[in-house]
């Protein structure tokens, strides 16, 4: 088999051909980074056991949600790369840039830090292949969880570039995949756009509708939902005669927002952030699909413990 370049020996090419000529899409983008790294039809021709997919352009991929999380690399729109503000950084290193070298930056930070309170901070499972002392069953677990890591991303920046009013319905048809309103999206509705405050979405929580959950989606880019929003949310709930709310947003909420919403017992409320929001929607298949199953065997003993 011939040698191929780790994933984080791509990333400096990428920079440097997007560098050279502005947003590419991803395909010519990929193949850009083929031919300055002068690749042969021998390493391109190696395939990704579990998928028969290139493994080159599997790492290249793997490299730019790399860059991605440290702010180097961003998708003006979808399905293109283009340089991030902190491309520049990586770029005046003037050598290959390591994987170390991304973890500086704050946009890293951030995402790391996201990552921990989505998993509920378990061990550190997403650095190297290579460990010697994990088992394969480790190894597989590790990718298992960095891929849906790197899915979680995606999903929160595809939320955060939607219409508002398309990421009330999805907020809607995610609710409606856990099984509020019985499970079905027809028990739900959006209501008329009005002032801020008020509410987006109804569900019944009954076939007649005598009890109803309020929601609210806010979809943020940046900004953190404040408690004086949340409270103005409880405001229409109560003037609607409605004792239990979703608060939903794309972005986070402001500790006196948190504060707020645990404080009071009547009427319920619920606030879930853009990390809670990704972890459902991957937990009960809203806006996803399944890319490809790799199927593991094991040795059958009751086979060979056979007699005959």
């Amino acid at each position: 088999m011939p040698d191929i370049p780790k994933f984080h020996e791509f990333m400096r090419p990428l920079l440097e051909v997007l560098q050279e000529h502005g947003e590419l899409a991803r395909s010519d983008a990929i193949d850009a980074v083929v031919r300055k790294m002068s690749l042969t039809d021998e390493q391109m021709a190696v395939t990704q056991e579990s998928n028969g997919k290139s493994l080159v352009r599997g790492r290249i991929g793997w490299a730019s949600s790399y860059l991605r999380k440290a702010g180097a690399l961003i998708g003006p729109q979808r399905g293109h790369f283009a340089l991030g503000p902190n491309a520049r950084g990586l770029l005046a290193l003037n050598r290959p840039i390591k994987r170390a070298d991304l973890t500086n930056f704050e946009e890293w930070k951030a995402h790391q830090n996201s990552k921990q309170l989505r998993l509920q901070s378990p061990p550190d499972l997403s650095g190297e292949f290579s460990n010697e002392d994990s088992t394969p069953e480790d190894l597989i677990e590790s990718g298992v969880r960095l891929i849906k890591d790197q899915l979680a991303s995606d999903l929160l920046d595809q939320m955060r570039r939607m219409d508002p009013h398309a990421f009330e319905g999805l907020v809607l048809d995610v609710l409606a995949a856990m099984g509020y309103g019985g499970g079905s999206r027809q028990s739900m509705q959006g209501v008329p756009r009005g002032p801020d405050g008020g509410i987006d979405g109804r569900i019944n929580e009954d076939k007649l509708g005598l009890d109803q959950i309020y929601m609210q989606a806010k979809r943020y880019s940046e900004n953190s939902v404040s408690s004086e929003k949340v409270q103005a949310f409880v405001g229409a709930m109560t003037q609607g005669g409605c004792r239990k709310g979703i608060f939903v947003t794309t972005s986070t909420f402001t500790a006196d927002a948190l504060q707020f919403a645990a404080s009071i017992r009547d009427p319920r409320l619920v606030l879930v952030d853009g990390v809670k929001l990704a972890a459902l929607m991957i937990q009960y298949g809203v806006g996803i699909q399944t890319k490809e199953v790799i199927k593991i065997s094991k040795i059958d003993l009751d086979y060979f413990g056979s007699e005959e």
